[in-house]
């Protein structure tokens, strides 16, 4: 054997039998994957969170500005109320 396949023995040696070296670089890239995998979630996370946050603060102006659209329809049915009370007091006096 040369000097690198003996080096390379040992190595896989230190983690048990040379034929789970296999696994341990496998089970290594594994985790090495899934902290990425999850790192890259939490930046999505922090990117909705920061959206949505953004999305309420434009809702709540909208229904600030739109708050006034409540009174119209109350002020609309006073004066449908009006309305009517008034019909019925013209037919009462005749007209």
């Amino acid at each position: 054997m040369n000097e690198f396949g003996q080096l390379h023995l040992t190595a896989l040696n230190q983690f048990g039998e040379p034929h789970l070296g296999g696994w341990w670089v496998g089970l290594t890239i594994g985790v090495v994957i899934v902290v990425i995998l999850v790192g890259v979630l939490l930046v999505l996370a922090a990117r909705i969170n920061t959206q949505a946050r953004a999305a309420a603060g434009e809702l709540e102006a909208i229904r600030t500005t739109t708050q006034p659209l409540v009174e119209l329809r109350r002020t609309n049915d006073t004066l449908q109320s009006l309305l009517r009370g008034a019909r019925a007091a013209r037919k009462a006096l005749g007209g």
